[in-house]
């Protein structure tokens, strides 16, 4: 009797620690992967609030959307082309984890957030509550290049581009961000660009974290861009292109012309050819 009282202890003590662990894993790799662009229970980001979400969706549906929204969306799946039009048409990027890890982040999930089971904290305030000219500006620096960033990361504009007569932004690797705010919201952009869920963006910082005020600049200069971005008249470059293209050709002319007068006119053994030959008869 006491033998199988042991046995459904230990039984009871192994569920008890696999669940905490698999909380944790799921606390690991939700906070890792899923939070730059989704809360639990504190609102919309870049994608929807989750809360509740395991009761919206079965599990293996939640499982093959979260492995890959692509593959489901382009199946004809009607809840995954909906949640897609819903948020703007932004794909969520492909996670490698296996089952196991997927239902460890839908355990942490079901548990709102916290591996004891306690409920997300209320909406947090806008991250540019009180923030002025000078945060833009400063964001407009570092998002250009002009000042580097403290952990030395690439400037955005080397991916990015921007409609902002101040900056002449020319990456195409990546999204144009002049309407990123009205996506995403600031705390949607705050988020991606602390700790970023696609690829190469991840890859390129993953030694080069931005500081808190790096990304609360940023978000502030991405938001007065999408404010100001239909104020914005393109650069033309075409009349400075042509009158460089001008004095180029002028300079290369004349150097010719320099060139040429100053070339040898005649062949070093011409004299030689011409001098009277003493011919003996």
């Amino acid at each position: 009797m006491n033998f199988y009282r042991i046995k459904t202890l230990l039984l009871i003590i192994g569920i008890f620690a696999y669940t905490n662990m698999s909380a944790g894993e799921g606390e690991d790799l939700f906070k890792k992967t899923c939070a730059a662009c989704h809360t639990i229970g504190q609102g919309r980001l870049v994608g929807p609030d989750l809360k509740n979400v395991t009761e919206k969706r079965s599990q293996d549906w939640l499982i093959s959307f979260i492995k890959s929204s692509t593959k489901k969306i382009n199946s004809g799946d009607a809840d995954a082309k909906a949640i897609f039009e819903e948020y703007n048409k932004l794909l969520m990027p492909d996670n490698n984890y296996t089952d196991a890890q997927v239902l460890a982040v839908l355990d942490y999930i079901g548990q709102g957030g916290s591996t004891d089971g306690a409920q997300a904290a209320a909406p947090a305030v806008d991250i540019l509550s009180g923030t002025t000219s000078e945060n833009i500006n400063i964001g407009a620096s570092l998002f250009s290049g002009n000042q580097y960033l403290a952990n030395g990361g690439a400037a955005c504009s080397s991916c990015h581009k921007v409609r902002d007569e101040r900056i002449f932004s020319s990456g195409t690797l990546a999204k144009d961000l002049s309407e990123s705010y009205d996506v995403m919201g600031s705390a949607g952009i705050a988020a991606i660009i602390k700790s970023s869920p696609f690829p190469v963006m991840n890859t390129a910082y993953k030694n080069h974290a931005l500081t808190e005020e790096e990304v609360l600049n940023l978000t502030a200069y991405l938001k007065s861009v999408s404010e100001q971005r239909i104020y914005q008249i393109p650069t033309d470059f075409s009349l400075l292109f042509a009158f460089f293209g001008v004095v180029v050709f002028v300079m290369i002319f004349m150097s010719t012309i320099i060139l040429y007068f100053k070339r040898k006119k005649l062949p070093v053994n011409y004299k030689i050819l011409n001098r009277p030959s003493k011919v003996v008869n």
